[in-house]
């Protein structure tokens, strides 16, 4: 810049020069920075007036943009920090803040800086990323990242569209998934070739043969509606059953976009890369796929003398016509079982005894006799066979390994209703014709295998090639299928492989992510191994379906194919409710500002709905005594025990007259009292199951409630306070405590002598803080629980039927009342499901796990006897 001396340059020239480079820096340095620019004006004047640059590139390209401040983008720090490190020519520090435009390629770009030293004034292309020749190392990951995480060009531009990242062009993305696509089926080749080596090794050391065994299954890119299989594209894997590792697969597709075009142009097709090489049904691609891999495998000098696969296809037998006429054929274990179940759920359809329990029942019986018999086909022949009496209480050919019936003839069936066997001939007969079919192909099941494996990796595919997306027309499910199988071979950690292939970087966090998720794989495996899953696993299922089933039989038929065309069945829309808590009381926080109001009612009677005849408050701060004239007659009981009696319009209180006033006279009383003070907590003897149900019913009766709630913090029950301070008494009557405590006596059963006794005993014996919160309990909680147990009440008659005829106990009644059934709602259990719908209803259990009503049997066949017995109009 020039010699600089004390006090300034050693020369004017040197001084103008700086004083101008100082100027044009200040003025790039202003301008504004922001994060967040939606405004639809952009200062594009990078350079001051005056100041000239070197190079200006303008390419008419619609990657070049010099509103580079706009969105995000992805950045390789490393890279752009060394870019800025110094000017190409000159060397002087770059600013990022002086970028000009920017050339967006794919995920990465180039950044156009100028260099601020003026005399230089050369723009400099920044990277933000590698790259090798023309092609960046961010877009081949990019690509590679798509096809792992199973997204196409469209997923792809839709996720960097929200994230604010400008989308890639659909030419770029394609190319680059090409590229990557060669390197993924080098590396699933490379793991192939391996895992069939160690196939073999295996194979000698623990079968002493040179011959594998392998699962085979295929799937296929469209769902099958199970009367027509019309998918553009399938693929087939072999899995050796020693390693569970893919030694071959295969694909099939039907179509290409590239010539699917010139056929629809009636042009001949350019000449392009054309992946179809199947002209077939999709339903024979399987055989065919198959009988490839077999020649292929063999061309390999590896011989395969069985196949485990399931019953679907003529596989078998298009391997002995093509191949070798000695290979066998090795049932799948899981699809053997799957035909079970479908073949007792038609027959389900004909009998109605035949229950989805009953169904669970029998192919747990199935299942075991496979397990047990194992090796041996006479045994699984034998035990088959008698299935088809045993659960009908003929154990004549039945075995002592399984049968415990043998060994005990009085011994109940956990799992059949009533615990009783079945006894529908018609049923028996459907049943061994089912047993009999599979007791004739014994020798095939005592020597199951298991395709579970290929199972696993149709899986993987359907994750990466979803089904709702079409691949098939291009490279693109090759790669994918691939992709599938160097996962299922290696581990997530196969796209490190791809890296290294594609010359790339393996990259820090993508090796971290894939180990991880390869040790999460391998510990999800070891716990699904164990018996504790399995049988987690087995409750959980067991759970959701008893769940299910109560759902359904509580909704009635909400959703059938041609229900609308059904009146009689779209008429039954009545819901069962859910099961019905009986509200927690919960307590109050206590403290020092809480104004107690010690309180006490007379009534007519002991009922809950019984009227007031006298009520009583008393404070530190005043009092209030008011007899009620009731509306309902005195109990003979009740008129002894407090003195009160009526005769006409006059109320005597021990044959004085006393002044009365009416019901919502003396509530309202009571609330302008409450009202002079703030946070009252009511304190009462017993309070919690008397004196307050019998004061709700009076405020509701008058539609008071909501004013008496204002003055109203909780309540405290003295009857469970005394019972923790005094332990031990024989009897907690307010009476006897006071005689107990203070060694006195008072006229008990007048509530304002009750009020005041009760109030000296209280300070007395003075309760802490903790004893008095934990007997005290909101007026929230107390009035939830009091609408609760009056529909209960509203409930319990309706199921006198029931109790009149001695089905149920009263005990029990109360029970279906509180969970909030009436007696039609147990009618519509019955009329959906008949017992299991009664069972289902009873033992349905609520959100805190406890079943609503009960889960004795006993109960629910007299429930369902009583139903039965009743005539339809009755």
């Amino acid at each position: 810049m020039g010699r600089f001396k004390k006090g300034g340059f050693s020369h004017k020239k040197y001084k103008d020069r700086y004083e101008k480079v100082s100027e044009a820096q200040k003025k790039r340095w202003n301008v504004p920075l922001e994060d967040h620019s939606y405004s639809t004006q952009q200062n594009t004047t990078m350079f001051p007036i005056g100041v000239d640059h070197e190079e200006e590139v303008q390419v008419p390209n619609s990657r070049s943009f010099t509103q580079w401040r706009e969105g995000r983008r992805v950045v390789e720090l490393g890279i752009l920090a060394d870019g800025l490190r110094g000017c190409a020519k000159c060397g002087l520090p770059l600013q990022l803040g002086h970028t000009t435009s920017i050339l967006t390629c794919g995920l990465s770009a180039i950044l156009k800086i100028p260099c601020s030293n003026t005399v230089c004034r050369h723009v400099n292309n920044i990277p933000t990323g590698k790259r090798q020749e023309r092609i960046w190392d961010a877009n081949v990951k990019l690509a590679s990242a798509s096809i792992n995480a199973g997204l196409g060009e469209r997923q792809v531009n839709t996720l960097l569209s929200g994230l604010n990242i400008p989308p890639v062009s659909h030419c770029m993305m394609s190319a680059r998934q090409k590229d990557v696509g060669v390197a993924l089926q080098e590396v699933a080749k490379e793991t192939v070739d391996q895992a069939l080596c160690e196939e073999v090794e295996l194979t000698k050391r623990n079968k002493d043969q040179d011959s594998i065994t392998a699962a085979v299954d295929a799937g296929w890119q469209m769902r099958g509606s199970g009367r027509s299989y019309n998918s553009l594209s399938g693929h087939c894997s072999m899995i050796g059953t020693e390693t569970g590792k893919i030694v071959n697969y295969a694909v099939r597709i039907k179509s290409c976009r590239v010539c699917s075009l010139a056929e629809k142009s009636k042009s001949s097709p350019p000449v392009h890369e054309c992946h179809m090489n199947w002209s077939g049904s999709a339903k024979s691609m399987e055989a065919d796929m198959v009988t490839e891999m077999v020649k292929d495998v063999g061309k390999k000098g590896v011989s395969v003398s069985s196949i485990v696969g399931d019953e679907d296809s003529t596989t078998i037998a298009r391997l002995r016509a093509n191949v070798d006429k000695n290979i066998t054929k090795v049932s799948d274990s899981n699809h053997v079982k799957k035909l079970l179940g479908n073949s007792l759920y038609e027959i389900k359809k004909k009998h109605k005894t035949l229950t989805i329990k009953v169904i669970q029942y029998l192919q747990r019986c199935f299942n075991y006799i496979l397990a047990q018999g194992k090796g041996n086909p006479d045994m699984i022949k034998e035990s088959i066979l008698a299935l088809s009496g045993h659960p009908f209480g003929q154990h004549e050919r039945c075995n002592n390994t399984w049968c415990r019936f043998l060994d005990n003839p009085n011994e109940k069936f956990n799992s059949l209703p009533h615990g009783k066997p079945l006894t529908d001939g018609a049923l028996q007969n459907d049943l061994k014709s089912v047993f009999t079919k599979y007791a004739e192909n014994s020798g095939k099941l005592s020597s199951l295998g298991s395709t579970q494996a290929n199972e696993s990796f149709n899986r993987i595919v359907a994750s990466k090639a979803p089904k709702q997306q079409h691949y098939s027309s291009s490279g693109s499910l090759n790669y994918r299928i691939a992709a599938c199988v160097a996962q299922k071979n290696e581990g997530n950690k196969y796209i490190l492989d791809v890296n290294k292939n594609m010359s790339v970087s393996p990259g820090y966090y993508t090796l971290r992510l894939a180990v991880l998720r390869d040790i999460q794989h391998r510990k999800r495996k070891a716990i699904a191994n164990t018996y504790r899953f399995k049988q987690r696993r087995r409750n959980l299922k067991s759970t959701r379906h008893q769940k299910l089933a109560t759902r359904e039989v509580r909704e009635g038929v909400t959703y059938s194919s041609g229900i609308g065309l059904e009146d009689h069945l779209s008429d039954d829309i009545e819901e069962i409710p859910s099961p019905s808590l009986q509200p927690a009381y919960q307590t109050i926080e206590w403290s020092t500002t809480v104004n107690n109001i010690f309180f006490d009612i007379e009534a007519t009677g002991l009922a809950r709905n019984s009227h007031i005849t006298q009520i009583s408050a008393t404070s530190d701060k005043g009092s209030i005594n008011t007899y009620v004239l009731p509306k309902k007659p005195i109990t003979p009981k009740a008129q002894e025990i407090t003195g009160i009696k009526v005769e006409g319009s006059k109320m005597f209180c021990h044959d004085k007259e006393v002044k009365s006033v009416g019901i919502k006279e003396a509530l309202k009383m009571l609330i302008l009292f409450l009202a002079q003070y703030k946070k009252n907590v009511i304190i009462g003897h017993n309070i919690k199951s008397y004196d307050l149900p019998v004061l709700f019913c009076a405020l509701n009766n008058c539609s008071i409630m909501n004013e008496f709630s204002c003055s109203i913090l909780g309540f405290l029950d003295t009857l469970q306070l005394f019972k923790s301070l005094l332990p031990g008494l024989t009897s907690y009557a307010q009476s006897n405590l006071y005689n107990t405590v203070l060694n006195e006596t008072y006229d008990g059963h007048d509530s304002m002598e009750d009020v005041v006794a009760l109030s000296r005993l209280f300070h007395h014996l003075a309760p802490s803080t903790e004893a008095k919160q934990l007997s005290s309990f909101s007026f929230d909680s107390a009035a939830r629980r009091y609408d609760h147990n009056q529909k209960t009440k509203l409930l319990l008659p309706t199921l006198t039927p029931l109790t009149e005829k001695k089905v149920i106990t009263l005990r029990t009644a109360n029970v279906i009342a509180a969970s909030g059934m009436s007696f039609s709602h147990l009618r519509i259990s019955y009329a959906r499901d008949g017992r299991q719908g009664i069972e289902d209803v009873l033992k349905e259990e609520d959100v805190n796990g406890k079943v609503r009503v009960t889960k004795s049997k006993k109960i629910v066949d007299a429930i369902s006897d009583f139903f039965k017995s009743l005539k339809p109009d009755e």
